[in-house]
């Protein structure tokens, strides 16, 4: 039993020192422009797949600074739909034997956070619009009109067979 115990530390001690693994940050030149601003994303299959909308829609002029994490809410939720993954998986095989029992458990914790998981984003708005330093490949900040096309490259002239 103690073995047991001593696995089970283990794993939620993994577990824990994973979570900033998972933060990206952007950060702009713009000032920012009022308070911070926190949405959840929620996304499935692994991510590839995004369930929610964009954030930082009413930022009129861009955004400031954008922040991509796995907060301590979003390691709940996931522990959460683990742990109802095992349950639906432990029930849907409740007249095999013990073996298959568990496996079902193990494969429904490992299904549903699979299939439906969460992320939060904190993000600040910017101040004004966006400057004419703004690179040409990059599209306009609030998509209200097109950046003018940078020039096409000149190709070089095939010289005439004679």
């Amino acid at each position: 039993m103690l073995k047991r115990q001593w696995t089970v530390v283990a794993a939620l001690a993994i577990m824990a020192s994973q979570t900033a693994c998972y933060t990206t940050r952007i950060v702009t030149n713009r000032a920012p422009a009022g308070p911070s601003y926190t949405d959840r994303q929620w996304f499935t299959i692994a991510g590839l797949a995004n369930l929610s909308g964009p954030s930082g829609q009413q930022c009129q002029n861009g955004l400031s600074s954008a922040e991509s994490k796995m907060s301590g809410v979003d390691f709940l939720i996931n522990i959460g739909l683990t742990v109802a993954g095992g349950v639906a998986g432990a029930l849907a095989c409740s007249n095999s034997g013990d073996l298959v029992r568990i496996g079902c458990a193990s494969g429904g914790s490992l299904l549903v956070p699979f299939l439906l998981s969460s992320r939060t984003v904190e993000y600040t708005c910017a101040v004004g619009a966006p400057t004419a330093e703004r690179p040409a490949w990059m599209p306009p900040a609030t998509g209200n009109a097109a950046a003018p096309a940078a020039p096409a490259p000149e190709a070089p002239m095939a010289s005439a067979a004679q």
